[in-house]
Parts: C-alpha cells; sequence; structure tokens
C-alpha cells in the first residue's frame, strides 16, 4: 500500500508540471502571434462578403494595420444578395470601439502574394457613430489572390509574345534582313562607310595642315586677327550704341524720338479715322459719291472731245489732222522768224518817220 500510494503522488506532480508547462506555452504562442489577450473585453462585429476569399475561423482581425481581434466564425447567410453570400462573425477588442465609426471599412486582405488572409476594418470619422455591439460593418473587395494570379498569368503571356516577336527580329537581323540587319551584316554599305571616314581622315589632315578655306581659317594667325578685329570693333558699336552715341544709338535711346514716331503715329491715326468719317478733302474724295460722278463725267467729256479732235472736227480738230493749217502755221512762223532778224539788224528800216508839210 504505501508504495502504491507514492506512484500516485509521483503521477499527480508530473501530470501539474505538465499541465503548468502547457498553459504557459500556450500563453507564450499566444502572446508570441500577437493575439489579443484571452481576458480582453471584446465586442462582437458582422460583415458580409461574396465568397470568403481565404478568410477562415481563427484569422486575425485588424483596426488600422493593428492586431484588434479575431473572426469568430463563418456563416452561409439567408440574404439572396449575392454580395451578402458570407456572413463574418468577429471578436474585436473593446478598447477598439470607439476607432470603429459608421463610415468603417472591413476589407479582407493577404499578408504579402501567398500569406494569410486577415480582416482589415478601416479608422472612421470622428464625427460618425460608433459601432455597436453585434453591429455590422461595410465592406470592400479588394482584388483577390485569384485576380493576381491571373493578371500574373496575363502578364507572364505578354512576356512569352514579346520574347517570340524579339526573338523573330533577331533572327531576321542574323539573316541581313531589315535595316538593321543590313547596317550590320551589309559589305558594301561597311565599304562607303569606311571610304567616308577615309575622306573625312583627308579632310581633317587637310585642314590640320592649313590647306583650303577652312585650313586657312583654322590655321592663319591672319584671319583670326582679322576675326579679332572685327569683334572689337563690334563690340566698339555696340558701346557707342548702348551709350547713345551716334544715329542708331540716339535711334535707341533718345525718348524724344519715340515720342515723336508716337506722335506722328497718332496724327496718321487721327488722319485715316477723318478720311474713313468722311471729314476734310481726302475723306471727301475718299467718301463723296458725288465727287466720284463728277470725275467721271469729266473724263467721258474728255473722252468725247478726244474722240471729235482725232475726227477732225472742230478748231482743235482741224488743228490736229488738218496739213494744210500746220503748212501754213509752219509758214508764218518762219516768216516771223525772218522779220523779226531783219528788224534786230536795221531796225531804221521799220521806224523811219516821213513827214509831210503842204
Amino acid at each position: 500500500m504505501p508504495q502504491r500510494q507514492e506512484l500516485t503522488w509521483k503521477q499527480v506532480r508530473v501530470g501539474t508540471l505538465v499541465a503548468v508547462s502547457l498553459i504557459i506555452l500556450a500563453v507564450g504562442i499566444f502572446f508570441i502571434s500577437g493575439q489579443v489577450g484571452i481576458f480582453t473585453r471584446k465586442i462582437t462585429l458582422r460583415c458580409y462578403l461574396p465568397s470568403a476569399n481565404g478568410v477562415k475561423s481563427g484569422s486575425e482581425v485588424d483596426v488600422s494595420g493593428i492586431a484588434a481581434g479575431n473572426v469568430s466564425k463563418l456563416l452561409i447567410s439567408n440574404d439572396a444578395n449575392p454580395a451578402r453570400a458570407v456572413e463574418v462573425v468577429m471578436r474585436v477588442s473593446r478598447r477598439f470601439a470607439h476607432d470603429v465609426r459608421a463610415d468603417s471599412i472591413a476589407s479582407p486582405t493577404t499578408q504579402g502574394l501567398l500569406g494569410d488572409s486577415f480582416v482589415d476594418i478601416s479608422r472612421g470619422s470622428p464625427d460618425q457613430p460608433q459601432v455597436p455591439d453585434g453591429g455590422e460593418i461595410k465592406t470592400h473587395m479588394g482584388p483577390g489572390l485569384q485576380n493576381v494570379m491571373q493578371n500574373a498569368n496575363d502578364v507572364v503571356s505578354n512576356l512569352n509574345t514579346l520574347s517570340t516577336q524579339l526573338q523573330q527580329i533577331t533572327n531576321q537581323i542574323n539573316s541581313g534582313k531589315g535595316s538593321i540587319g543590313k547596317l550590320i551584316y551589309d559589305q558594301t554599305l561597311y565599304d562607303k562607310i569606311s571610304h567616308s571616314a577615309n575622306l573625312v581622315d583627308q579632310m581633317a589632315n587637310q585642314i590640320l595642315s592649313g590647306q583650303g578655306t577652312l585650313g586657312k581659317l583654322v590655321n592663319s594667325e591672319e584671319a583670326y586677327d582679322k576675326l579679332m578685329a572685327t569683334t572689337d570693333h563690334l563690340n566698339h558699336l555696340l558701346d557707342q550704341v548702348e551709350h547713345g552715341n551716334g544715329t542708331v544709338g540716339k535711334l535707341m535711346s533718345d525718348p524724344s524720338l519715340y515720342n515723336r514716331i508716337n506722335d506722328a503715329t497718332t496724327k496718321a491715326n487721327n488722319l485715316i479715322n477723318d478720311i474713313n468719317d468722311g471729314k476734310g478733302t481726302l475723306g471727301h474724295l475718299v467718301k463723296d459719291d458725288q465727287l466720284y460722278n463728277r470725275l467721271n463725267q469729266t473724263v467721258d467729256h474728255l473722252n468725247t472731245i478726244s474722240a471729235r479732235m482725232a475726227d477732225g472736227q472742230g478748231s482743235l480738230g482741224l488743228l490736229s489732222t488738218d496739213s494744210k493749217l500746220y503748212n501754213n502755221l509752219t509758214a508764218s512762223s518762219e516768216s516771223l522768224k525772218e522779220f523779226l532778224a531783219d528788224f534786230r539788224k536795221d531796225p531804221k528800216k521799220y521806224l523811219s518817220i516821213k513827214l509831210h508839210i503842204f
């Protein structure tokens, strides 16, 4: 009997030690995992999702990225709306209750590309009412893992297509097709480039040796001196212009010239405005139809007179068309010249006075 009691006591001690160790291990794992304490007061929150999308019972629940609780259970809801097919019941620490407001959003999220899924609740606005215990939070479905993988597959497919196209381009280049292929494999193009390079090299040697126009410009001290002298003259001219010397300088710096030009422009504008308004002689010439009509009538009269003269009508017509009258006038002119010449030689011949006395 004593031996049997001693064995039972050892079993109790071992069992107690194992139980305490398991409790310590569980508490350590719980705190290391960052979960909310077991004895923390919690509230129940609900949200509805079209699919669990990796969220499961025990998944972490964060508020603005801080661990606040866990998903207690997932249920198939009785709502006919496909967007509310899954009911997610969450237990969140009560100390986050004042951060969960009516405008807070619950979003299923994945840690990294292949990490565990959890529910992240955004912090609400202070002016919005708090979500009560057992209340519902709005949800927002972000891109799930399937969508990410589908997009990755699309990217890989596009990369494969691009790789195939690049391979085709490389094959064409290697076969000497296309512009790049000809640039690489065409011997004729290489010869032309080599010939052009030789010509450039010859030209450079000629320039360095002082031959040709460019060679003289590069190597001649005289050309350099002339260029420097021209530059000095130009600088001197610009300096005079800047200081208002000379005609160009006065044009640039004399404000009176600007004022005169401005006044002349103003007067010209006023004159043009007066002409457009029909004022003054020019204004009447431009705007008055009567003057135009009179000038038109005068031109018609002149045309009529010219026609009559051409036809030999009237005195002027006879003067312009009758040769006899022209000859007579010419003869009279000759006679008058002879008379004046004779009169100058012997004026007494024509100015003698005879007196008869009875």
